[in-house]
């Protein structure tokens, strides 16, 4: 158990607050999985891939786009999921609506921008035409089709629908047309983000890296801290990710990385230094001239908002102490992590490649808590590939902090090296520790998944 836990029990209490996102401190015991290893194979198998497609990205809810980017009528957003491309759009009577974004005269890809404003899509092959509720308005010189010379039938050639529903702010879709209800899919874990009123959060910026990994190592690159200690050195003068409490939630999981304070590991912790002076807050989230510990600057925080809970729009009443100041990192299984403070919201999308195992997409989604009646900013999405980029700050000019993008960075280059790592005839298979429980919890439902037995079936 980490120091801080022990100094917040002191000055905030031992009794778990019983709020709609429960407390991490007290700890709760971290689950026994036990200690299997975990193979290389799965992260290099075409048969493994095809396997995950089948059985897992076919049948699970995942995010496809931000509700405010189909704000009008007409506003769609194409987004691709391993070898699919689905089309969503809000339709004239105001609903949001996805499509397989296929030409069903030919198979063209339907829609071949990524975003836009149309009354209709039209396939520029053959001039095919569909609404924007999925309806076919015009097949293209009907007399010469002898199949339809009693007429077209529409609904017939309408445009394949995917399912979706909305939760959060975000668009959801789910490629089976029997799945569960999107918010029994979340279940606990998604109504304990509730508390955050993700739906009132500002689009920010979004930025895709392609990456010379698996997908499922972008994940498991996310779902623990225990790496913050040797690749993220500096990250730790300003936050605690040593021992931290996780909690498995279900088919999904959470944990929490303990901000504006200076880790344990570090020895010299009261030492001002241009780094912990700008991240800490000195000066902003408190007085220029405090006094106190800088390992105890969250707790001056915690009270701080606490007093102002009634003249914020930000929903403080509704949150327990933690969530004022510590970042609530959520994993929605198979490829979702929502990564949480009062006022920003950070979403990691891990996506497969259509056709090779050592290469994946990773979606970097900010978005903001910001005053009733602000301006929401004009938001470009950009894409990376895995050779482009030198300085992931040069990703974010002006909406994430140089430092914070680089420890991004850190992150990223270690994809190519554990792609051909896991491959080597000399790997044994991933051995797992406590603080990695959240990335055994993660294989283990893909295991269960691949063997037809799909865990969301079950309670979560």
């Amino acid at each position: 158990m980490a120091k801080i836990e022990d100094r917040m029990i002191e000055v905030l209490g031992s009794e778990r607050q019983q709020t709609q996102a429960p407390a991490f401190v007290p700890r709760k015991p971290i689950p026994m999985l036990g200690y299997q290893r975990i193979d290389g194979a799965r992260f290099h198998s075409r048969e493994f891939m095809q396997a995950e497609w089948d059985h897992i990205w076919t049948r699970t809810w995942n995010i496809a786009c931000h509700v405010s980017e189909l704000g009008e009528p007409g506003e769609f957003r194409v987004h691709t999921l391993g070898k699919e491309s689905l089309l969503f759009v809000r339709g004239e009577d105001g609903e949001i609506r996805g499509f397989f974004n296929v030409c069903q005269h030919r198979g063209n890809v339907l829609c071949q921008v990524q975003s836009g404003m149309v009354e209709r899509f039209t396939c520029p092959y053959h001039g095919w035409q569909w609404n924007n509720d999925g309806s076919l308005h015009l097949l293209s010189r009907p007399e010469l089709f002898g199949q339809f010379k009693d007429g077209v039938p529409k609904g017939e050639l309408d445009l394949p629908p995917v399912r979706t529903d909305t939760w959060g702010g975000w668009v959801w879709f789910n490629l089976d047309p029997h799945a569960i209800e999107l918010r029994e899919f979340l279940g606990e874990a998604g109504r304990q983000l509730e508390s955050y009123e993700l739906e009132k959060f500002q689009l920010i910026d979004q930025a895709t890296f392609e990456w010379n990994g698996n997908w499922k190592h972008a994940h498991d690159a996310f779902n623990e801290s225990y790496h913050f200690e040797t690749l993220h050195a500096d990250f730790m003068n300003i936050t605690e990710g040593y021992d931290v409490p996780i909690e498995l939630v279900g088919i999904h999981s959470r944990m929490i990385n303990f901000n504006l304070t200076v880790s344990e590991l570090l020895g010299n912790a009261e030492e001002m230094t241009p780094l912990r002076e700008k991240f800490l807050g000195i000066g902003t989230q408190v007085p220029a001239d405090y006094q106190g510990s800088l390992r105890d600057i969250h707790l001056e925080v915690i009270k701080a908002k606490r007093a102002i809970q009634d003249q914020t729009h930000l929903p403080y009443r509704r949150m327990n102490d933690e969530q004022l100041v510590h970042q609530y990192h959520y994993t929605f299984f198979p490829g979702t992590t929502f990564t949480q403070t009062p006022e920003a919201s950070i979403v990691f999308r891990y996506r497969p490649h259509p056709t090779d195992p050592a290469f994946c997409y990773y979606d970097f989604l900010i978005t903001e808590h910001r005053a009733p009646g602000s301006e929401p900013p004009l938001v470009t999405p950009r894409f990376f590939r895995h050779d482009e980029l030198d300085d992931y700050a040069d990703a974010f000019p002006d909406t994430f902090d140089p430092f914070l993008a680089n420890v991004l960075k850190q992150d990223g280059s270690n994809m190519p090296t554990m792609q051909q790592g896991t491959g080597s005839l000399g790997f044994r298979g991933m051995i797992l520790g406590d603080q990695e429980v959240r990335i055994r919890h993660f294989h283990q439902q893909i295991d269960r998944c691949l063997m037809g037995d799909y865990p969301w079936l079950h309670a979560t």
